[in-house]
């Protein structure tokens, strides 16, 4: 399944006119040989290091790899290119907003925020928050072309609660931005203490990489009230400090690191995160990624499809 930051996208000026224009054609390369055209390896263990610890010289190298990356964002943008069986999409550029234009939703966001997806992703001790928007044409859970990855989620029992439909549409999303396929659903990880924070999946980059990535699901939803600062503390303390706790106490699995993917009904909502975010304690963020994704879709918040 190709993705979002599967392809990347060499911009091309089909023109020299005065005049700006809002969108560009597009060149599809794959992300792969974009890391490699970089230097960028994931398998080079100067960059890559399974143990986590620190070396001399692990700084300056990822400095390096930084820079080819920020290098490579400033050269391309990104776009989905699924095939046939895939919900399809073309690509848009307004401003410094990148439009990926599906059959069923148009998903949303920054160039800048790309950029630090990808580098949260490949840097392991690199911590990164983001925000995407997402609207859908249909407002009902079966207006989505739903894929494969999110197809076999709904076939699998989940640990309870009132966010199944939320974390199904997380895996759908998750899975259409970064060409990942799902390893294993909540159910199927195994932990070696019982009674703690759960992981809600896990996914899987492709080969070569190989690297397993879990992910948290919640909402910043208040019902029938405003939604406060103090939620967004409490909802960030618990799920950051479940991370940490979980990514540690999985056992069937070797966790690169960990998503934590909050949905927003609303751009105020999401500015309310973010700002309590960025006020809290280093170490609780550890080296998670934060994506807040702003959708217009109820039955997220409210699970009832």
């Amino acid at each position: 399944m190709s993705s979002i930051l599967s392809n990347s996208v060499k911009s091309v000026n089909t023109s020299n006119s005065s005049n700006n224009s809002d969108s560009s054609s597009t060149e599809i390369i794959n992300i792969h040989q974009c890391f490699e055209i970089f230097g960028f390896d994931f398998t080079d263990e100067s960059i890559i290091d399974s143990s986590g610890s620190d070396r001399e010289d692990e700084e300056p190298r990822k400095q390096r790899g930084e820079c080819r990356l920020q290098y490579a964002a400033n050269e391309y943008c990104f776009e989905s290119s699924p095939p046939s069986s895939s919900p399809t999409s073309t690509t848009t550029k307004r401003g410094d907003h990148y439009f990926f234009n599906f059959n069923d939703i148009i998903i949303y966001a920054n160039s800048n925020d790309l950029l630090n997806l990808l580098i949260g992703l490949t840097q392991r001790k690199q911590r990164t928050f983001l925000s995407i928007n997402i609207n859908a044409f249909g407002k009902k859970f079966d207006d989505i072309e739903w894929n494969i990855e999110s197809n076999k989620m709904k076939c699998q029992p989940n640990a309870g609660g009132g966010s199944f439909l939320s974390e199904i549409f997380s895996c759908e999303i998750i899975t259409r931005i970064l060409d990942v396929q799902l390893f294993k659903t909540e159910m199927e990880i195994k932990y070696f203490f019982i009674n703690r924070p759960m992981t809600d999946y896990l996914i899987n980059f492709r080969h070569p990489y190989n690297l397993t990535l879990g992910v948290s699901v919640t909402r910043a939803y208040a019902h029938k009230r405003k939604f406060t600062k103090f939620d967004a503390y409490r909802l960030l303390t618990k799920k950051l400090a479940g991370i940490n706790s979980s990514t540690k106490n999985i056992t069937n699995a070797r966790i690169w690191k960990q998503i934590l993917h909050i949905w927003c009904p609303s751009g105020k909502v999401a500015k309310v995160v973010k700002k309590v975010y960025n006020k809290l304690d280093e170490k609780l963020k550890s080296n998670t990624v934060v994506i807040v994704t702003i959708v217009n879709c109820k039955w997220v918040f409210t699970n009832i499809r």
